[in-house]
């Protein structure tokens, strides 16, 4: 599991790619923790490069979406593809989360 950040004008996107497991969840979530601390306004997770997601990957994901409102910042999730986006929906996450297909309509959408 790789995370990367890229700053798109008012909006930190983070792209995940790998699996995001029970194995990879702790790393994801001090990294991802780095980058709520920061308090961007906006901030989108790009699940595009992910090709498997645990119960664990879940909790990573909705902890950090917590924390970016809490923070009074706006979250989305985009890229989720295959398996992942299937396991999101049967999760409820789509219920939870602004989810996106393309990377293009969750930053048109802050």
């Amino acid at each position: 599991m790789e995370l990367t950040k890229r700053v798109l004008d008012n909006t930190l996107v983070v792209d995940i790619t790998g699996e995001l497991d029970t194995q990879t969840a702790g790393s994801a979530m001090d990294a991802l923790q780095e980058h709520v601390d920061t308090n961007p306004e906006n901030f989108l997770i790009n699940l595009a490069g992910v090709d498997f997601v645990s119960s664990s990957g879940l909790r990573v994901i909705l902890r950090t979406a917590k924390q970016v409102r809490a923070n009074g910042g706006n979250m989305k999730v985009c890229g989720a593809r295959g398996m992942v986006k299937e396991v999101l929906e049967i999760s409820g996450f789509h219920r939870l989360l602004d989810m996106y297909d393309e990377e293009a309509q969750a930053l048109a959408a802050f």
